[in-house]
């Protein structure tokens, strides 16, 4: 019972890299692109499981916290390279994310040296603006609902409903904005840390 939060990080982690695999395999098949569609809000929705289930179990660690972060990582990672691979979406996309989430996470690594984490009551950010933008629930949530319509519609789009695509790839650009704003408190005040 005491793993419960991390074995869902670990499922859907995994679930996410099948998902991508059979995706690459067949990204033409409209009707695999639609259970695509519908697996990757359950992924999204397991994000949400995990943080909910160490809270209420009182099960919360700062492993538990690391280890969260990480899933969330590989899994865009493997989205987003999924989309680049198959020319879904522009290589810089990925870019950003890889530059922000390596500079971004080795910032944290070193508050951790210090006993502060990524969120919670010993997060890293002391500003009131730093710490709502990258540790408040609010923008947290928002953050996770945006990848998750970005990556679910993406593969809608795909499966020949094109009257969608704009909208797809302002999600896409919404994402990557809200990727960057995320990231710039932590530079900034992960300089204490150096």
């Amino acid at each position: 019972m005491k793993q419960l939060p991390n074995l869902i990080s670990i499922f859907r982690t995994v679930l996410a890299i099948v998902l991508t695999l059979l995706i690459l395999k067949n990204p033409t098949n409209q009707n695999f692109l639609m259970i695509a569609f519908w697996f990757t809000w359950f992924v999204i929705a397991l994000d949400g499981l995990d943080g909910f289930t160490a809270r209420y179990l009182k099960l919360n660690s700062d492993f538990g916290a690391f280890f969260d972060i990480a899933c969330d990582r590989i899994v865009e990672i493997v989205y987003i390279s999924l989309f680049v691979t198959l020319k879904w979406i522009p290589f810089w996309v990925l870019l950003v994310f890889l530059v922000r989430g390596i500079l971004v996470d080795g910032i944290r690594s070193l508050a951790a040296k210090e006993g502060k984490t990524a969120f919670g009551e010993k997060s890293m950010m002391e500003s009131k603006l730093g710490y709502f933008l990258t540790s408040s629930k609010f923008m947290r949530t928002f953050y996770g609902t945006v990848k998750a319509f970005a990556f679910a519609f993406m593969f809608f789009v795909q499966a020949n409903h094109h009257e969608s695509l704009l909208a797809e790839m302002i999600l896409v650009y919404l994402m990557t904005f809200v990727c960057i704003i995320r990231g710039i408190p932590v530079l900034i005040e992960g300089k204490r840390f150096f």
